[in-house]
Parts: C-alpha cells; structure tokens; sequence
C-alpha cells in the first residue's frame, strides 16, 4: 500500500510541473498576443517610409565609419536609410542578416515568421534570448532591432508567406530575403 501511495505522489507531483510549465509557456504566448496584436493594427495602416535627403549629426557619427567607404559615402547612405526591405525567416540566417541591414541603417525592416522562439534556437539565432521563449520570432527579432538601432522602423509579421498574403506583403517591400 506504502508502495502505491508514493508512487501516486510521484505522479502527481510530475502533472503538477507539466501543468505549471504549461502555465508559463500559456503566459509568454498571451503576453506576446497582446503585443503582436498591437503592433499588427500599426502594420495595416502602414504608411510609406519617410523619404531622407540628408542625414542628421546623430546618422554621420553612427554610419562614420561607412560613410568613408567611397563606394557608399553620403549618397549611398541617405539611400539606405530610403530603402525597406521584407526578411522572411527570423532564425539562423534571417536574424543575422535582419541585424546588419539594421545597423547598417536600412529605412523599414519588415520581419515575417510564423514560428516561436525555443530554448534549441538560441545557440544559432542571435537576435533571440531566454527571456523570448515562447514568443512569436517576429516581435522577439523586432524588439531586439529597435534595441540596437531604433531609428529602424521594425514591422513583425508573426504569420506564414501564402498566396492569400504574399502580394500585401511583398508589394510594401522592393527588396525580400527568404530563409
């Protein structure tokens, strides 16, 4: 009988971690509901990008070091900063290159992904953190863009690429990149 009762408590008190871990994984996707919705009512009204003829004292300190590039320099720069591009695929190689075309000073950042952040990305994925588990890959590379250069306007799309949203999507964008 002793038998049977510690063999019940241990498996209770197993569905009691599945069940808070369920809990947690429940509140990071609600959390991250409510954010992706917010933004995403901001994406379906989105307006053209400002369009720069110059760049600001703040822009030739960040870009210096680009600027004296002769195959960029100030013109190429103030294109840049003109130019949106669509990433579609926020993990092994859509996050790095969403984190250079950022710092390198690119007007609109659109980033399309249908997938979550798991423990098993992070080692590869490096705009993600253990504290973005579980959200939509999207707003976790978008949060970690505007943290490095928020003069990026930065639009997540937490949804897949199909025929139904492709023409939308790819028509506010000249340039996509798919990973």
């Amino acid at each position: 009988m002793d038998d049977t009762i510690l063999s019940l408590k241990a498996q209770l008190l197993e569905r009691e971690r599945e069940i808070a871990a369920l809990k947690k994984k429940l509140h990071q996707v609600e959390k991250g509901s409510s954010i992706l919705t917010e933004l995403q009512e901001k994406v379906n009204n989105l307006s053209p990008l400002k369009s720069n003829t110059t760049l600001s004292n703040n822009d030739i300190m960040r870009y210096s070091r680009q600027l004296l590039l002769p195959e960029l320099g100030v013109k190429g720069q103030v294109a840049m900063s003109n130019i949106s591009v669509l990433v579609v695929g926020c993990g092994g190689l859509g996050c790095p290159l969403a984190q250079y075309l950022a710092a390198a000073g690119i007007g609109r950042l659109g980033l399309l992904d249908y997938d979550v952040v798991e423990l098993s990305n992070l080692h590869r994925q490096v705009l993600h953190s253990e504290l973005t588990q579980g959200q939509p890959k999207a707003l976790s590379a978008a949060q970690a863009i505007s943290r490095l250069n928020s003069m990026v306007q930065c639009v997540p799309y937490h949804l897949k690429l199909s025929r139904e949203n492709a023409i939308q999507l790819i028509q506010q964008y000249p340039l996509i990149n798919c990973y």
